[in-house]
């Protein structure tokens, strides 16, 4: 099997850039973009590859925020860019809608980081000192019963994710937390 050329990191914070201007998503994006790599670690695979994924995994969401249109769109503009069908059909299995099987650890990944790591990005904005190192497992689980807090975010794909990944949901929270600490100043957080 031959190796995969990736497109580079430029070129996909390019396309972010390009699609997105809400300094919230990009954040998003980035902070998804490191606890992809923090996976790929963990499943031993390739960090330049859950990089790509968790990066651009909604770049399209500002122009196509409808579901149908959310990553429906954003596959022809990345096949249009030249980004390997592995990369694609991962971000569209992100949204349930789309009808992909999360069937490898790569999709099964980005489907868990999308939600939870915005939540948990969410609960860490919301305390005093804004640091990551403070949020545990039992104040994200007190703010997701909380159904007014971060009301965007899909409860069901929260514990979905974790199940898919067949962790508990207290490891999968401390782990996005564990991948998110060293990126904290990039999202304007503490760590």
């Amino acid at each position: 099997m031959s190796e995969t050329m990736w497109p580079t990191r430029d070129h996909s914070w390019q396309l972010l850039n390009r699609y997105t201007k809400n300094p919230s998503l990009i954040k998003h994006a980035l902070a998804v973009e490191a606890v992809m790599k923090a996976f790929a670690e963990r499943y031993h695979e390739d960090p330049k590859l859950y990089g790509h994924v968790g990066l651009l995994h909604d770049f399209d969401y500002e122009a196509f925020p409808e579901i149908g249109a959310h990553t429906v769109e954003g596959a022809k503009i990345l096949t249009a860019e030249g980004f390997p069908d592995v990369i694609i059909e991962a971000i569209q299995s992100h949204v349930t809608e789309n009808n992909i099987p999360r069937d490898t650890w790569l999709k099964k990944s980005i489907y868990a980081a999308d939600e939870l790591t915005g939540f948990i990005v969410a609960v860490t904005l919301v305390r005093p000192a804004k640091s990551l190192s403070e949020v545990t497992p039992k104040s994200v689980k007190k703010k997701l019963k909380d159904k007014s807090f971060a009301k965007g975010v899909n409860r069901d794909d929260v514990y979905r994710g974790a199940i898919g990944l067949d962790m508990e949901l207290d490891e999968l929270i401390e782990f996005i937390v564990q991948a998110l600490i060293p990126h904290a100043h990039v999202l304007d957080l503490n760590p």
